[in-house]
């Protein structure tokens, strides 16, 4: 912690005539340690990373959004920069006091964890908590936002060769690819997307129902006659 505590330190404090921009992030950061691992699985600190992957904020920004004490969230704002999940861009005087303004290290972090870090579980708790994320805000921006054009949803169940599944599974891969290195524009809108492929759970890897024929031929096939 000292170390990172010097490094900061040494970047200059800007006067409030100089803004403060979003500097040019990698694409994206492959996650793998546990440090890493329990950084990320936190609500709290999954919400931070939202909010400064867009713009700089001081641990009193990030609070106030989401209803913390600046204590606290600056405690968490350490444990991700620990991580190397979050860095210092930019400090200025506020108020008599020096605040650090904190942004992510990557655009996009892409989870992949051992098997010894995330356990034996037969689902990957981070994904199931990216999923609880993604509930809530999009509840949040239903309410702030009635009308939204690019509001889509589709849940689907298709029966595919692992051939074509692998298919629809690259043209995804490219498409999330495709966006993970698109430049941002500060003139825009933040715009969320989720993308999930899976194998579908074992109660819906029934067989096809049997049709009357193949029935009729599993019970030996024709109609019998009772003699009375």
């Amino acid at each position: 912690m000292s170390d990172m505590s010097n490094e900061n330190e040494a970047i200059p404090i800007l006067p409030d005539s100089i803004p403060i921009t979003m500097p040019e992030l990698p694409p994206k950061r492959v996650l793998t340690t546990m440090q890493e691992f329990k950084a990320v699985s936190d609500e709290t600190r999954s919400r931070i990373l939202g909010l400064i992957q867009q713009q700089p904020a001081t641990a009193k920004w990030v609070a106030d959004h989401l209803g913390a004490t600046p204590g606290a969230i600056g405690h968490h704002l350490h444990l991700l920069e620990a991580a190397g999940l979050v860095q210092v861009v930019a400090r200025r005087l506020v108020r008599g006091t020096v605040a650090n303004y904190y942004t992510r290290t990557a655009r996009t972090f892409v989870f992949d964890f051992p098997r010894e870090i995330k356990g034996d579980e037969p689902t990957n708790s981070i994904s199931l908590h990216k999923v609880d994320h993604l509930r809530a805000e999009m509840v949040s921006a239903q309410t702030s936002r009635k009308d939204d054009p690019y509001w889509r949803t589709a849940f689907l169940h298709l029966r595919l060769t692992p051939e074509r599944a692998n298919l629809y599974f690259q043209r995804l891969q490219s498409l999330v690819d495709d966006m993970i290195h698109e430049a941002p524009d500060p003139s825009g809108q933040v715009y969320s997307i989720f993308t999930a492929m899976f194998t579908a759970p074992d109660y819906l890897q029934v067989e096809k129902p049997a049709t009357v024929a193949e029935t009729q031929e599993n019970d030996g096939g024709g109609s019998c006659n009772q003699q009375k």
